[in-house]
């Protein structure tokens, strides 16, 4: 892990006592992964100047069943989530902001805050993965599967789509930091991303993207794939 990235998981990890949350319909944040967003509500715009003024830190939480009832008060979340990093900003001549924000870390919702601002606070706590006894050799397997797939995915994808992944795989050690990098990437579906971000066993993760890479591979020998990488 780089200087930098170190900066940013000491920032968020620091942050999620009072924890800024992005409340969203289809969005999950993976660790690892990169997300853009498009801020326009005057609630979240203000959040995202906060956040800019202080330490970049916001989670991404994805809005619970039931919530249209209660979009413009406080919608119930879903209390697992995604909790990342600002890391760029710009800022359009109305107010809307685009950002990226990079995962740090998966997260759980404790409780909500009252802080008497527009937008909403929470505190949470990190999700750590789950390692279990004599899997070593299955992680070590798994994750050796994953990095072939990617690089054949790269190999056959046309314009270099998936070029820089791989070269991200292939760097990777930690297993699990693997499997997020690659679910981050290649998962779509909201539901399927919040279910994945859910998953504390890197194995499974692993196994599960090894899936879904497989899948896109079969679907572009055979004309049809290209639009799954995000």
């Amino acid at each position: 892990m780089g200087e930098h990235d170190q900066d940013e998981r000491r920032a968020v990890l620091e942050g999620l006592d009072e924890l800024r949350i992005f409340p969203l319909p289809s969005s999950v944040l993976i660790p690892g992964g990169h997300l853009p967003l498009h801020v326009f509500e005057p609630r979240y715009r203000r959040m995202i100047a906060d956040a800019l003024a202080g330490d970049r830190v916001l989670g991404v939480a994805l809005l619970a069943p039931g919530w249209e009832a209660s979009y413009q008060g406080r919608p119930p979340i879903v209390e697992s989530l995604g909790a990342g990093y600002i890391q760029s900003a710009e800022c359009l001549p109305d107010g809307r902001y685009n950002i990226l924000v990079h995962g740090v870390t998966r997260a759980r919702v404790i409780e909500e805050l009252e802080t008497g601002l527009p937008f909403r606070r929470v505190r949470a706590v990190p999700v750590e993965d789950v390692s279990i006894p004599g899997e070593r050799e299955s992680l070590l397997a798994a994750s050796r599967t994953l990095r072939q797939l990617v690089v054949d995915l790269a190999a056959v994808l046309p314009d270099n789509a998936a070029a820089p992944l791989a070269a991200a795989c292939v760097r990777e050690s930690d297993p699990g930091k693997l499997a997020d990098l690659v679910g981050a990437a290649v998962l779509v579906d909201h539901r399927l991303r919040q279910e994945f971000l859910e998953e504390t066993r890197p194995v499974r993760r692993l196994e599960w993207v090894s899936e879904t890479v497989a899948q896109v591979l079969l679907q572009v020998s055979r004309g049809s794939g290209g639009g799954y990488l995000m």
